[in-house]
């Protein structure tokens, strides 16, 4: 039995282009926190060639260097560094199956498999055990009390984060007798997404909330437009993600490319109803 006084974390975040791997996104950042226990042994933070240009969505959230980016290394020159970390490890992630798909597309890149015998992620962990209004990673950090405490990129700032958010929500669980391996899941690398397309916590969480989205949307011109929409359905369409819905802006359905939604906001109050 595994005890997790002394276990062997890998707290594990990324940074990516865009919202799909299947659709040529690719990591640009990662942060790997290794912990023995509560204790940190060691951290890794990296930028990473890409070889492709990010987003508008990615520049808005990570606000990540293009031109530091080209300068990184490729991942195929950081797996010596990253294989340690990850390997013998409990791999801890926040909405797991976002972060490792993009893991495994760069692996697979090298011929590589990504099995993780041991894998836990937070996400699952936090809608099983609380009542929460949100679960993305910065309402979980506020709803707990816990936060970085440091300057550095915005992954490894994630990864401590997380870090903080799983041993304060294994304490709170202690009281119900839950021990360690009742977290832990297995990853092995899937051909296609399997439940289909998989979404960073807080954009998921504002499209099936129901509610009105506010968004500003950069079409291929690079113009910008706010717009209140209802969200209907996410789809994969032969060249990217989009969002299918009402847009009570213009009173017509529109479909939105995903990775051109740079700012959303879910309506309260009054303006949901705008």
């Amino acid at each position: 039995m595994l005890n997790i006084a002394n276990a062997r974390f890998a707290f594990l975040d990324i940074e990516t282009t865009g919202l799909s791997p299947w659709f040529g996104d690719r990591i640009c950042q990662i942060a790997v926190v290794l912990t023995e226990g509560k204790r940190v042994k060691r951290t890794l933070d990296l930028l990473i060639n890409p070889e492709r240009t990010l987003s508008p969505s990615a520049v808005h959230v990570n606000g990540l260097d293009e031109s530091k980016l080209s300068a990184a290394p490729k991942f195929a020159e950081i797996t010596e560094q990253l294989d340690p970390l990850l390997n013998e490890a409990v791999v801890v992630c926040h909405n797991a199956k976002f972060d490792i798909q993009f893991l495994d597309n760069e692996y697979r890149k090298l011929n590589r498999a990504v099995e993780f015998p041991n894998l836990i992620d937070t996400l699952l962990m936090s809608r099983q055990f609380y009542d929460l209004p949100s679960y993305s990673l910065k309402h979980l950090a506020r709803d707990f009390n816990v936060t970085a405490n440091m300057d550095g990129s915005q992954a490894l700032a994630d990864a401590i984060t997380m870090k903080n958010l799983f041993f304060a929500m294994t304490d709170s669980l202690k009281s119900i007798g839950k021990s360690l391996e009742d977290f832990i899941g297995i990853y092995n690398s899937p051909a296609w997404p399997p439940e289909g397309v998989y979404l960073p916590t807080e954009l998921s969480e504002a499209i099936t909330s129901g509610k009105r989205l506010f968004i500003k949307y950069m079409d291929k011109d690079g113009e910008t437009s706010e717009r209140w929409i209802t969200p209907k359905e996410v789809i994969g369409l032969a060249d990217y993600i989009y969002l299918q819905a009402y847009c009570h802006t213009r009173a017509a359905e529109r479909t939105f490319r995903l990775d051109r939604i740079v700012q959303f906001q879910v309506g309260v109050g009054n303006e949901a109803n705008k």
